[in-house]
């Protein structure tokens, strides 16, 4: 079944499963979520978007195209870049370095492209949580927009947090044991519940730390 399909039966399964989810889903309409198609540019977003709204991490991310002179950059953009160069688009010299220690390990072709679609979700996450600047959240982002993992619960996202509580709890702060429970009703299609929560506040993910 292709991702599309797959995402239609996820509807209709977190509509039966959650009075929450079945409003939000009659309200926003059918689920866009589709994979990007480079492993490279879904990291390189990702380490962007880190501990930043979406509005700054868009910000961010056209001065930073600019500043590489490209729309769809690839390894040897950033490595022809010096780490002041980036900085100018607004990147901290932390994720400077991080992009460009990124940009060598796909420019040396070590990351494992061609399997890392068969390996499950936790190999997936070990996998890239060894690469410097990747972390629990970053990994999560990389399973739902890079591979279309579709029972993906990104528990340390502040905008995921920030819906949960606009729309179940009513009460800050929840913990992370309450989370997973309030999710365990959606499995196996939590990435799509959480797309539909991102779309209910301010349709973007916001991490709380790399």
């Amino acid at each position: 079944m292709t991702v599309e399909p797959k995402i239609k039966k996820a509807a209709e399964h977190l509509k039966r499963r959650d009075p929450v989810l079945a409003d939000l889903i009659e309200r926003v309409g059918p689920c866009t979520l589709h994979r990007c198609r480079s492993y490279f540019q879904t990291l390189v977003d990702s380490i962007v978007w880190q501990q930043l709204s979406w509005k700054a991490a868009c910000a961010i991310q056209q001065r930073m195209l600019t500043v590489l002179r490209t729309r769809r950059p690839e390894p040897r953009d950033f490595l022809a870049l010096s780490e002041e160069d980036l900085m100018t688009a607004g990147l901290s010299r932390q994720k400077c370095r991080y992009l460009k220690e990124v940009a060598e390990l796909f420019a040396s072709r070590r990351f494992a492209s061609r399997r890392i679609r068969r390996l499950d979700d936790e190999e997936v996450i070990e996998l890239l949580t060894a690469i410097k600047g990747v972390g629990r959240w970053t990994a999560d982002m990389f399973l739902i927009f890079g591979l279309n993992r579709l029972d993906v619960f990104p528990v340390g996202d502040l905008a995921l947090r920030k819906a949960i509580y606009n729309h179940y709890t009513k009460r800050t702060p929840v913990d992370e044991c309450e989370l997973r429970a309030i999710a365990d009703d959606w499995r196996p299609f939590r990435t799509v519940a959480t797309w539909y929560l991102w779309k209910s506040s301010d349709g973007a993910p916001v991490t709380s730390g790399p």
